[in-house]
């Protein structure tokens, strides 16, 4: 009779055990597949981010003025021909893989205001500048109601500008349907604003140029639309 009750007794603890087994095996497959889901999320938001498809603000920083140089839309002396009036800074940056670095998107972002005041301060806005391009090699520049003209051509897909009391400037240029691109690189900006009749400074560009240069291969300059 005790062996009995000893038998029972060892019967029901064991079926306990089994018991508590089983549900602590439940509670770790239940902790793991969370553990897997939560890490599942984190990845997904990580690569999410990487690939361009977060909905972060972070995505929105590129600057609207800002395009892609393609060789493909570099002015020829046929196309350039013709009189072009101002409408907004331009930013070209050499390679779309440059936005793909987040600091590319911060200066680029902050490029676009500078360039609007910078450009307004000086007197170049929609309406009061523009350039009138001739098949005999002039041009003449118009800002504010002032004229002066100078000489143009184009030599290995660059535009050659030469003004009276400014070097000859070469300037890289692109052309999108009724849109004409003028911009150069940090080190030339001063005098291709100079060409255009703004009395600017060095300092005055001092934070544009110190942007331009923190990305490799970004420029600056003005859009033209054909009229």
């Amino acid at each position: 009779m005790y062996l009995c009750t000893d038998l029972n007794s060892n019967e029901t603890m064991k079926k306990n055990l089994f018991k508590l087994m089983a549900v602590s095996v439940a509670m770790m497959c239940s902790g793991s597949m969370s553990a897997q889901s939560d890490l599942g999320n984190v990845l997904g938001n990580v690569l999410g981010a990487a690939t361009g498809n977060s909905s972060s603000s972070g995505d929105n920083l590129i600057s609207s003025l800002t395009s892609i140089f393609s060789s493909n839309k570099q002015a020829d002396k046929n196309k350039i021909i013709g009189t072009w009036v101002y409408s907004e800074p331009a930013i070209v940056l050499k390679s779309d893989n440059i936005l793909t670095n987040t600091a590319a998107k911060i200066a680029s972002n902050k490029m676009e205001s500078k360039l609007q005041s910078y450009l307004t301060k000086y007197g170049i806005k929609p309406g009061t500048f523009s350039m009138t391009f001739k098949e005999d090699g002039t041009y003449t520049r118009t800002l504010n109601g002032k004229t002066s003209k100078g000489k143009w051509q184009i030599k290995d897909s660059k535009l050659l500008l030469t003004i009276a009391g400014i070097k000859t400037i070469s300037v890289t240029t692109q052309i999108d349907g009724q849109d004409l691109q003028f911009v150069t690189d940090a080190t030339k900006l001063l005098n291709l604003f100079k060409s255009f009749g703004a009395k600017s400074t060095n300092s005055s560009l001092q934070t544009i140029t110190s942007l331009m240069k923190s990305v490799n291969g970004m420029q600056a300059g003005i859009t033209l639309r054909k009229q």
